[in-house]
């Protein structure tokens, strides 16, 4: 059983996962199987990108090694798992880290609304994009198993960032973990006395929310991005397609959702059980993503349909 809290982070969750399965239909239809993957592929590929520099910026900015380990440490890292993802990490050190997916709402989405190839595009570019980034283009990551697979059932992860492969600077920030470790050991031994802080202590903890909201502005902008850059307005058109479809979607969502749970569906619980805030240009996670029309084309294809199916 899941609490109302968590409940509300699934309905986010599936809220991404169908935008990413609307633009996507959408974009293949309209610019033709092959150029439409090419576009979702190359907008996955940035938003992974985004994600991977942002968060070498947040480690760094911390004082915190920039090693591998810390781009997956929770407290540090920027992405959080819905509470319906299931796995297990076999391997978590500072150069390498393997975990294993075993259910996956994301997948489940996709899956049983015949998106599976579309989802596996998401799959194999966005983590691969963004472990590249924030090793600055010296680490690895390999995907040989995935839930988007018939002949699978679970996703496989291997990342590497070896050191004989940095740059020496590079090399340097990652031998930090020496003095990190001392200084965990201070706050464990004497740090409620002596008012030590932890070395993750200069984080503020990245929420549930904040995660999804930056996902579904960054997946948004970029498949936006990639669409208008590779194919103008016949890929803005495509997007703008999909945006409606996923308006259309929304709309029914939210309201089974809102009965589900005995509440009106106003304007407080759309904020509180959907990833994309009323007025984009004031919500954080679209921080760098309001470009191209992209807060625009959200605000006239999706948000203006759920505001006129609000209760008041």
């Amino acid at each position: 059983m899941y609490n109302f809290n968590e409940i509300k982070q699934q309905n986010m969750q599936d809220a991404f996962s169908e935008m990413y399965r609307c633009l996507a239909e959408s974009i293949m239809d309209r610019l033709g199987d092959m150029p439409g993957e090419t576009v979702l592929r190359e907008g996955i590929r940035r938003a992974g990108r985004d994600s991977g520099r942002r968060m070498l910026e947040r480690v760094r900015s911390n004082g915190l090694s920039t090693n591998l380990k810390n781009l997956y440490a929770e407290g540090v890292t920027d992405r959080v798992d819905d509470p319906r993802v299931r796995g297990a990490v076999i391997v978590d050190e500072d150069d390498r880290r393997i975990w294993e997916i075993y259910s996956c709402p994301m997948a489940h989405l996709w899956n049983t609304n015949g998106a599976s190839r579309a989802g596996s595009f998401f799959c194999e570019e966005f983590e691969y994009a963004r472990v590249l980034a924030y090793t600055e283009g010296k680490g690895q990551l390999n995907l040989s198993n995935t839930l988007t697979c018939k002949r699978d059932d679970f996703c496989l992860f291997a990342a590497f960032f070896r050191e004989a492969n940095m740059t020496p600077e590079r090399a340097e920030e990652s031998r930090e973990k020496t003095r990190e470790k001392s200084r965990e050991k201070s706050f464990m031994e004497s740090g409620k006395k002596s008012g030590t802080e932890s070395p993750a202590a200069a984080f503020s903890p990245v929420s549930f929310e904040e995660s999804i909201r930056r996902l579904t502005a960054s997946v948004y902008y970029y498949i936006l991005e990639a669409a208008e850059d590779l194919y103008g307005e016949a890929g803005v058109s495509a997007v703008a397609e999909g945006l409606r479809k996923w308006g259309s979607s929304a709309v029914k969502a939210l309201g089974i959702q809102a009965e589900h749970t005995l509440k009106p569906m106003d304007a407080v619980f759309v904020r509180k059980n959907f990833p994309v805030p009323s007025d984009p240009l004031e919500d954080r996670a679209w921080e760098g993503c309001t470009g191209r029309r992209a807060p625009e084309l959200m605000r006239s294809c999706v948000l203006d349909r759920i505001a006129e199916s609000e209760v008041n």
